[in-house]
């Protein structure tokens, strides 16, 4: 189910009141909203997918805004029900019948949402939009649910019988990230095989996050692209700090991160924040350097080590190569998921873990503190994703942060963990008393 209009008649405010939650942006500017926005809906035990899209221009001009049209027409060709929302209260507008004459064309199921009705005497300058010849009108306030469930019910009846989009994706969660304009809608693009997000010169194009679902060589893939990240203080407006609140939450919910780096300019202190907010949420974390084409004479493993230098603590992460314009290198990219993702979820035996901890005790022991000798009893495996270690020992809020990064390393040279965080968490060995019955 697809919901159009022209720019600022409340579409993404009808959006978030249907999907209940805050997912569209909302501003009282026209144009916020540009890409294509999915979401499950759920009305009286009945499950779609519902779609946000931009403001519809004819004939538009502006690069982006014609952009925007296109993937408002992409949206309607895959939709099996489309929500025309209009303003009641400026009425029928040039742009209205443009739009209802394109819906006439593609045979759509269609209902009309005269947004704004917020009152009884509003309700009545609803009748005049049956001029559209699009059907029932439904006079609604998205901003304050009047009218919301006759609407709703009035969409339910209209949804095929047949099938239901399904309500919850399921796959593998990856969140695309990075500063503004270093490609990741191109990537995303790339990854997807078809033009669902907007590219444009232009930084800050993508505001909303977006997930789309692929299969690739049969496992399930969830694509999160998101809106180019900045500095607190360069935020313009509240508008660029929810576009990036929204990339920090697709971060959270994401299973794997890409970080998209702009090889011309190498990795910056951005960058490696972004890097190191994943790594904190414990993340699998790749890190993607595109526009590769683009740089000359310059190894590969160079830049690896470029990177590994100008970020010490988050070196187990791999850097894969590519150019999204071109195409090269995504396979590489799903190779990389799949590798972390595999990293992420790896479980080691006890006994395997104990051999180690022998070991790496052999190599260095843990350096007292305080007076007080720090004896390691043995080590397990307590839980996953992210891997866990749990070390038993004495004292162990006196075991150093430098012996932490010490095992941390050495679990990394014995055991792999690319791409993965590891968490290391050290306790007393619990005594047994004897209980005099």
């Amino acid at each position: 189910m697809a919901i159009v209009g022209r720019p600022n008649v409340g579409k993404s405010t009808l959006f978030n009141r249907m999907i209940k939650q805050r997912k569209a942006i909302v501003d009282d500017r026209p144009g916020v909203t540009r890409d294509r926005l999915y979401a499950p809906c759920q009305w009286n035990r009945r499950e779609f997918l519902l779609v946000d899209t931009g403001g519809f221009v004819q004939n538009a001009d502006e690069e982006i805004s014609a952009q925007v049209s296109n993937q408002v027409l992409v949206a309607i060709d895959q939709a099996d029900v489309v929500v025309l929302v209009v303003d009641t209260a400026v009425g029928v507008q040039l742009e209205d019948r443009n739009i209802a004459a394109k819906l006439k064309r593609h045979g759509k199921k269609t209902i009309v949402a005269a947004n704004k009705a917020d009152s009884e005497k509003a309700s009545l300058d609803t009748a005049e939009f049956y001029k559209l010849g699009l059907g029932e009108v439904y006079g609604i306030s998205a901003a304050n649910g009047r009218g919301i469930g006759d609407f709703m019910d009035a969409l339910i009846k209209a949804l095929p019988l047949t099938e239901d989009a399904e309500a919850a994706e399921s796959g593998l969660k990856i969140a695309i990230v990075g500063r503004p304009n270093v490609g990741k809608s191109s990537l995303f693009n790339a990854i997807m095989g078809e033009n669902r997000q907007i590219v444009s010169s232009i930084p800050g194009t993508t505001r909303d996050s977006i997930d789309s679902q692929v299969t690739i060589n049969g496992r399930e893939y969830i694509f999160i692209d998101t809106a180019g990240l900045r500095k607190k203080a360069q935020f313009p407006d509240s508008l660029e700090y929810w576009t990036s609140v929204r990339s920090l939450k697709a971060i959270e919910r994401s299973d794997i991160v890409l970080v998209v780096l702009d090889t011309n300019e190498g990795i910056t202190v951005g960058d490696i924040k972004i890097a190191d907010y994943a790594d904190q949420l414990g993340k699998g974390v790749i890190f993607i350097a595109n526009k590769w084409d683009l740089v000359d004479g310059v190894p590969q493993e160079d830049f690896r080590a470029f990177v590994r230098a100008q970020a010490p603590m988050l070196s187990y992460i791999p850097v894969v190569f590519t150019s999204a314009l071109k195409g090269a290198g995504i396979d590489k990219i799903i190779t990389a998921i799949n590798d972390v993702d595999f990293e992420r979820n790896k479980r080691l035996k006890t006994s395997e873990l104990n051999d180690f901890l022998k070991q790496t005790l052999a190599k260095r022991q843990p350096p007292a503190r305080m007076g007080k000798l720090i004896k390691f009893n043995y080590v397990t495996q307590a839980a996953d994703p992210p891997p866990t270690f749990v070390f038993f020992c004495t004292f162990p809020k006196f075991v150093d942060p430098s012996y932490k990064r010490f095992l941390e390393n050495q679990l990394r040279e014995k055991f792999g963990f690319v791409g993965t965080p590891l968490t290391l968490v050290f306790k007393a060995r619990e005594r047994k008393c004897l209980r005099w019955q």
